[in-house]
Formats: C-alpha cells, sequence, structure tokens
C-alpha cells in the first residue's frame, strides 16, 4: 500500500469494457463489469482484505443476537446519496424487498431465501435497522456484505406504485445519467454507445469513506472506459499505451507485453503467474428443449454427459490455450481452493474411446458420412455457443469440438454477444425456460464466497439463477434435489472439517452427473501503467486473496502519479 505522503489526488483511470454496458439499472443488470455495481457505494459490512474478517463499512455499528441469527446495524450518518438526499433504513428495506421478489428477477434474489424460508429485515429507526435469517449459517454474514442500497425514493416509489415491472421500467441506457441516484464514489458523466464512458467523482461519497490519514475517498477523481469488441482489442489498447490496467489471460498475452516493456515501448508494471484464478469456464447442455425432445433426451443422459466429459481435453486447452499457466477444473470448488476439492473428481477425463464405448451403449452407430447416428437416425450433431467478446472460451469451444469430431460428433460452433448469450440462457418469462433456444454453451463463473466455497445457492437450487443445465424449478434428477439438500446442510455446519465432507459429496454428485462439465481456470497475471499507484502489499497478494475477492489493487486507494 502507499505510504501517506506519495498519494497524489485527481486523474483518470484509463480502462477498457469488452462491449457495451447492458443497463444503469441495477435489478437487471446481469452483465460482468456491471455499471450499476461501479456506482454503488458498498454493503453494510466488507471483509478486510488482510484479517479475512468482516466489518462495519456503511454501516456505523453491527450487533449479533445470541442465537447468530439475527444482526443489527446502525447507519453511518453521513451517508447520502449523489442527489444529497440522506442515505437511511429506508432505502435498505425497500432494496431488500425488491431483491426478494422474484418477478424482479434480481441476481441476488436466491440470497434472500434459506430454501423456502425468506430472510426478515426490520426499520428500528431512521438510521438503524435489523436483519434476520431463518438459520445461523456460516455464510449469512457474506450474504450481508453483497446486499447493497439503492434509493428507495427512485426504485422504492416505483416499486410501490407498479410493482416489479416499474422497477424493471427504470433506468435504461437512453436515460439521461445527470439523473441518475447512486452511493458510490463515482457516477456516470457521460455514455456515448459503442465509444467511451466517463465517470466523475461523487462529491458525497468521501464525506464518510476516508482514508487512516483521513482524507476523503476515491483519491481519483475520473473513471474512463474505452468501448472495445473483444479480448484482442483490448489488448491492443493496452500495448498501445491507451489503457492503464490488463490482465493478461495466457503466456502469449504475457510476452507481449513483457516484449514491449523490455523494447521501451511501455512503461509498465508485471505480476505474473501468481496462481489460480476465483472463476472457472464450464460446459453444459441444455435440459430444457422441449421443442426438441431428442436433443431433450440425449442431454438428459447422464451416459450422454460423461461421454461428452472424456472429449474435453484439459491438456490441451490448458496449453494450447492458456499457454501453460493454468488448471483443470472438475467441481463446482474453484482450483483455487485446492483443499477444498474432493478426492476421485477426475473419473471421467480424456478418454475418446471411453466416450464411443458409452454412445455405443446409448445406441448411437456412425452413418456413412461418418456421423454417429442414434437408433431412430437421428445424427449426433449440435451447436455449442459462447460470447463474441471472449476470445479464451471460443478457442475452448474449437478445441471441444476438434476432439468430437474424431469420434464422430458433430459440434458447430457459433459466437455471440455475451448479453445475448445471457438472454439466451436465462429467459426471463417461466413458459421460456421450458424451452430454452440453444443446445450447449460455455461461460464461466467467478467470485462467490471462500467460506463454504462449494457454491452458491442460485448455482446448485434447480431453476436457480445460475443453474445452467436446469433452468425448471422442478428438479429432473434425484441428484439434484440430493445437491440442494446437502448444500443447505452445509451452510449450517460450523466444523470446517464436518463442511468439507459435506462438500466432498456435493462434489461426489457433481462428478458423477456432470450437469456442468467444468473445464479450466486460468492462472492470474496482472500488468498495469507504472503511473497508477496503490497495489497491495506482496503479503497478501497470495494465490487466495490476489485472485479471489481483491485482486491486485483496491480502486478506491489507488492513485495517478502523473510524473
Amino acid at each position: 500500500m502507499s505510504k501517506t505522503g506519495d498519494v497524489k489526488m485527481g486523474g483518470t483511470l484509463r480502462l477498457v469494457q469488452l462491449k457495451d454496458f447492458d443497463t444503469y439499472n441495477p435489478f437487471t443488470s446481469e452483465g460482468r463489469p456491471s455499471l450499476p455495481e461501479l456506482q454503488d457505494a458498498g454493503g453494510l459490512i466488507t471483509v478486510d482484505p488482510n484479517s479475512g474478517d468482516y466489518e462495519p463499512y456503511m454501516a456505523d455499528k453491527m450487533t449479533i443476537s445470541k442465537d447468530g441469527k439475527t444482526f443489527t446495524f446502525t447507519l453511518r450518518p453521513e451517508l447520502k446519496w449523489s442527489d444529497g438526499q440522506a442515505i437511511t433504513a429506508d432505502d435498505y428495506l425497500s432494496t431488500f424487498a425488491i431483491y426478494a421478489d422474484e418477478k424482479v428477477g434480481a441476481s441476488l434474489y436466491s440470497y434472500l431465501y434459506e430454501g423456502d424460508k425468506k430472510v426478515t429485515w426490520k426499520k428500528l429507526g431512521n438510521l438503524s435497522l435489523s436483519i434476520t435469517f431463518p438459520a445461523k449459517t456460516v455464510q449469512n454474514l457474506e450474504t450481508i456484505s453483497y446486499l447493497t442500497p439503492q434509493p428507495d425514493h427512485v426504485f422504492g416509489a416505483a416499486y410501490r406504485a407498479k410493482g416489479a415491472d416499474g422497477v424493471k421500467a427504470l433506468w435504461d441506457l437512453k436515460m439521461d445519467p445527470k439523473d441518475l441516484v447512486v452511493s458510490g464514489p463515482w457516477k456516470v458523466d457521460k455514455y456515448v454507445l459503442g465509444e467511451r464512458v466517463t465517470l466523475s467523482k461523487n462529491k458525497y461519497f468521501g464525506d464518510w469513506n476516508k482514508d487512516s490519514a483521513g482524507r476523503a475517498l476515491p483519491y481519483i477523481s475520473n473513471l474512463q472506459y474505452n468501448i472495445v469488441p473483444d479480448i484482442n482489442a483490448s489488448l491492443a489498447q493496452f500495448l498501445a499505451g491507451n489503457t492503464d490496467l490488463f490482465q493478461p489471460t495466457n503466456r502469449d498475452q504475457l510476452s507481449q507485453i513483457a516484449d514491449a516493456k523490455k523494447a521501451g515501448k511501455l512503461n509498465v508494471e508485471i505480476a505474473a503467474n501468481i496462481g489460480p484464478v476465483a472463476s472457472v469456464d464450464m460446459l453444459y447442455f441444455n435440459w430444457n428443449k422441449s421443442s426438441d425432445p431428442v436433443k431433450q433426451g440425449w442431454f438428459r443422459d447422464k451416459r450422454f454427459r460423461q461421454a461428452m466429459s472424456m472429449l474435453v481435453n484439459k491438456d490441451a486447452m490448458i496449453d494450447q490455450v492458456l499457454g501453460g499457466f493454468g488448471f483443470a477444473a472438475w467441481t463446482s470448488v474453484y482450483p483455487l481452493y485446492s483443499d477444498w476439492i474432493a478426492p476421485n473428481v477426475d473419473k471421467y477425463k480424456f478418454n475418446p474411446a471411453g466416450a464411443t464405448k458409452l454412445l455405443t451403449a446409448m445406441g448411437f452407430k456412425k452413418g456413412s458420412d461418418g456421423i454417429l447416428q442414434d437408433s431412430k437416425g437421428h445424427k449426433l450433431s449440435f451447436t455449442l455457443i459462447t460470447n463474441s467478446e471472449n476470445n479464451r472460451r471460443q478457442q475452448l469451444a474449437r478445441l471441444f469440438a476438434d476432439e468430437a469430431k474424431k469420434v464422430g460428433v458433430d459440434v458447430k460452433t457459433n459466437f455471440i454477444p455475451f448479453n445475448q448469450l445471457l438472454d439466451t440462457i436465462g429467459p426471463e418469462d417461466d413458459k421460456a425456460k421450458l424451452d430454452r433456444k440453444f443446445d450447449s454453451a460455455i461461460s464461466g463463473i467467478g467470485g462467490g464466497g471462500f467460506i463454504n466455497p462449494v457454491g452458491v445457492a442460485s448455482m446448485l437450487q434447480c431453476g436457480g439463477d445460475l443453474n445452467n443445465y436446469n433452468s425448471s424449478k422442478k428438479c429432473i434428477a434425484p441428484w439434484e434435489s440430493q445437491m440442494y439438500n446437502l448444500y443447505l446442510q452445509s451452510r449450517k455446519e460450523f466444523d470446517i472439517t464436518k463442511r468439507k465432507a459435506i462438500a466432498n459429496k456435493i462434489q461426489a454428485l457433481q462428478a458423477e452427473n456432470l450437469g456442468n462439465l467444468y473445464l479450466v481456470s486460468q492462472s492470474s497475471h496482472y500488468a498495469w501503467d507504472s503511473r497508477v499507484k496503490g497495489e497491495y502489499p506482496k503479503k497478501i497478494a497470495t494465490p487466495l486473496w490476489a485472485s479471489s475477492y481483491f485482486g491486485l489493487r483496491n480502486v478506491l486507494l489507488s492513485w495517478i502519479d502523473e510524473k
């Protein structure tokens, strides 16, 4: 971290965004990174990167009841929205109510339920509130840290007047950004679609958020996002000296940056191969394809998924796509958390002969064109989609298609914009969820907690927002409900040894049934222009901390040295 006397105020941090953001609306945003998240102050509590402990943040004080289920908060009196109005308990209460309304479809919906039991909240005063969970769990504090407030006088008012539709109708990208009301360190000044987004400091944020010297945060005055089409364009911007931060994803990108630095073309810092990132890419098949019962039948047969798993050449993916800097993934536990990964979860690793044997057992035989056909003559052919901005996932898709072709499986690849991919995989309408318009896809998941890193409810629950293979609320196979019930059990287990044992059972079900075919995790690399200062000290830039929650820096404590 920087010494107090070194810090300089002001300047612009130059960044890139792959394609446009999707919305200003925090309740409907699905993109990553999310523009609304950039404008959020944070939660009632936050986690200290040095200790891993949760501590008050927007709250000034926190108390916990003896039964561990009720958390009471007193808000900081200096909190204000960007329009100058005070942030009060009412803002939190209306936000929680909107999050908990399934019709809104907010990404934090599942966090306000424990199974079918709802989290409750209560206003205790203008600056005081309590949150009560149905049960004492190891993840209650983690959940609270995710809950950020939104302005009651905007979203709460719309919700009371018109319900979920009123909330969803607000804040699309056509609105004038000067009318946005935010709590975070920066607010949008101007957005030119397809070109650039600029944000400037929210003058009220520093009234309550200060550094150890009492200086108002953030140090940096402005953020500028250049909109680019894909990762290659993002790298080109960094190599041209037009942006400040870049995360290489493979050896080739690292080499290009290192060569430019060595040649004196770039004045940059590089932190390479720190450890596995807290994210993973995964391939999955659509179990909800009622208009195509043949494919739906294939995709729901675990023998089919086991065969497809045996066509995933993870060694080649790591070598050819990640340049050797990567890790094979087998379950919902990221390779980062190596001591949580269950034994024997690589049962269906790369084995084309084994895949052929399983497909033969299902009744597939090769036709005259070399493509496998089922017993009724349907060719084993399907389309694999992923997002067009992500060159890495496109290469993973092509590698899988190449291996599949060798045994007679016809895999067509199609790359579409990220937001279109999200709409295709996760349609809002319940009827559409039973007939999703894709065969298979590759996407990624990142973040989540480190206290119980086996996953999150919305990923493990049938019909959960992050459940890729089964978007219907009804479990189709018995192991799905077994897995979710084990997850709920794990949340209530405070003995970490016993919690890991439950996580092992969950992973055993995942490895056998393969709802998701987990592919690879990258190793984390960071590169940044030398004018950007304030990265974390090396003692916490370990594989766990640098790549899971915090990255290499807290942007609030970063600063620009323009010399």
